[in-house]
């Protein structure tokens, strides 16, 4: 056995994580309409490791499986499963339209798009791949494009240059890294650069700067480069439950949180 971590053990972290920050969005505000106090702040900083950690064992596992095409499906069957799923709870939770306040087919059937967003993102890898290995290298450019702009309505902006860092460096932990330090203080410019527009709008922000980081957090992804560094790169145990268990935790756990807090404060 290597030292270090496999990627089912690296897995289970970044759910412990990803369960906390899920925790902490649902009941934060709710709880501090009953009794007047927030969470600390940082706990969402503390879980920014956890999408990019998924991104990066999710290209590794494009190079490990038996069959490319099926793990391409099984992230959007998820997505599909998961929006599907959604609509009984969301109407359980009634869920609105923001702007209207009604309950609507587009409030019952909200996408988080994570799935969505990590299938672009393989499908983006896939295409990258295919051009390096001269294989119809203007249609695959081309599709990669396609599968880059897709993926902006799912995961955001935010993971596809990590996507592109940690496609192009793969086996060479250091330049990972670099590319990710380098992309997150980009983040953290413009997370500076908001916060001064918000300041000079006359707005108050709880917390001041600190408590604007906070918030607004995709600067810490570079808190990922440890457990990248301790990935042995074995997969771990492999078996029917571990291969779905994060597909189908992912959903039920979004889903009971959501009843969970409709039942406590009926919002």
């Amino acid at each position: 056995m290597k030292k270090g971590l496999d990627a089912y053990k690296l897995k289970l972290i970044a759910l412990i994580f990803m369960i906390l920050d899920h925790v902490y969005k649902t009941f934060d505000v709710p709880l501090h309409s009953q009794s007047g106090e927030y969470w600390p702040q940082w706990i969402p900083v503390t879980a920014r490791f956890v999408m990019p950690l998924f991104l990066f064992l999710m290209i590794e596992g494009f190079y490990h499986t038996r069959s490319r095409i099926k793990y391409l499906l099984r992230l959007f069957g998820a997505e599909l499963v998961m929006t599907i799923g959604s609509i009984p709870v969301n109407y359980y939770t009634h869920v609105v339209d923001p702007v209207t306040g009604e309950m609507t087919f587009k409030s019952l059937v909200q996408m988080t798009g994570i799935f969505y967003g990590l299938g672009c993102l393989l499908g983006f890898v896939w295409c990258l791949d295919n051009f390096k290995q001269g294989k119809n290298r203007v249609l695959n450019i081309f599709l990669a494009i396609v599968w880059a702009v897709l993926s902006l309505f799912g995961t955001g902006l935010y993971l596809l240059p990590l996507a592109f860092f940690m496609w192009l460096f793969r086996g060479r932990k250091v330049l990972i890294s670099v590319g990710t330090i380098a992309w997150s203080a980009v983040i953290l410019i413009q997370a500076l650069h908001s916060y001064n527009e918000v300041v000079a709008a006359g707005s108050i922000i709880k917390g001041g700067l600190y408590g604007h980081l906070c918030y607004d957090n995709e600067w810490a992804m570079f808190l990922v480069i440890p457990f990248i560094f301790l990935y042995n790169g074995e997969r771990g145990k492999n078996t029917a439950f571990t291969k779905y268990f994060f597909y189908v935790f992912f959903p039920v756990h979004l889903w009971i949180l959501a009843i969970a807090r409709f039942a406590i404060f009926k919002q």
